[in-house]
């Protein structure tokens, strides 16, 4: 073979190796950059959702954290006030179906009753919900003595309408119930009634228990602050008491406290009616 078309077919081969050998670089080449590309692209996936779960997790853990803290039997871990006072801390307690609540004009005997604290299998005592008699407790007194025997089954009422009642035992030290009169006499606390529970002790070693519809903070003794901070986390609430911001039925304070008036046939602006629309004369 010539040496002329030797050195043509050397001259071939060598670019047809070079060209070969730029091709495989640059599948090289788009291989790299495709890896490159996808690494990029997953990594910014994975700090996508890894943005997208520091921002849910949470939010989804603080929800289901208030969900829990709205169902009946949850209790509240105690505050430093309450601890220093012997208080359990805030407790759900069941709420009546629908809000709806009967009215009944004779004795109730609320230990048999659902709607109170049963923690450690105490009878539900005292009641924050249920069954109650047609005519509150008036409010222009707003302390009612044991002796005086004031009748849960009104007190109950008050609680219907937002109040807070504070109620307390024989147990309880004079100096307390003495302390406990002078702050529902004070301008502060308008809706505060102080209530003596006459039916013998309120359960678990506890001499004074707060009170709203719906839930209960047992305590060993009086302390100002957890009841100034009770009174305003629950007064009034909008989310549990069926008939939140209403008076005490027109006429209660005429009435003595250990009478229960008979049930009104009607809503009407009498002493034994109450003063919110009703369905029925037997519900609320």
């Amino acid at each position: 073979m010539p040496k002329d078309s030797s050195r043509r077919n050397d001259t071939r081969r060598a670019n047809k190796d070079r060209r070969a050998r730029l091709e495989e670089l640059r599948r090289q080449q788009k291989a790299a950059e495709r890896r490159k590309n996808f690494l990029f692209v997953g990594s910014a996936i994975l700090i996508a959702l890894g943005l997208i779960a520091a921002a849910v997790i949470p939010a989804l853990l603080h929800d289901q954290a208030l969900n829990r803290k709205k169902k009946a039997g949850y209790q509240a871990a105690p505050t430093k006030a309450e601890k220093a006072a012997g208080c359990d801390g805030v407790h759900n307690d069941p709420l009546s179906s629908g809000g709806t609540t009967v009215h009944v004009s004779s004795p109730i005997d609320y230990s048999k009753e659902k709607y109170g604290d049963t923690r450690g299998g105490t009878p539900p005592l005292p009641p924050t919900g249920g069954r109650h008699n047609s005519v509150s407790l008036g409010d222009t007194n707003r302390f009612y003595p044991l002796s005086q025997k004031p009748r849960p089954e009104r007190a109950v009422h008050n609680l219907e309408h937002g109040y807070i009642v504070v109620w307390y035992d024989s147990k309880l030290p004079a100096d307390q119930a003495a302390h406990l009169q002078q702050l529902a006499a004070g301008g502060n606390l308008t809706r505060l009634l102080v209530v003596g529970w006459w039916q013998g002790d309120l359960p678990a070693g506890k001499h004074v228990v707060l009170t709203s519809w719906g839930r209960t903070d047992r305590c060993t003794k009086v302390s100002d602050d957890v009841i100034n901070s009770f009174y305003s986390a629950h007064l009034n609430d909008q989310k549990l008491a069926p008939e939140p911001g209403l008076p005490a039925i027109p006429g209660a304070d005429s009435i003595p406290p250990g009478t229960l008036p008979g049930s009104s046939p009607a809503p009407s602006s009498s002493a034994t009616a109450s003063p919110s629309p009703s369905s029925s004369s037997t519900k609320k």
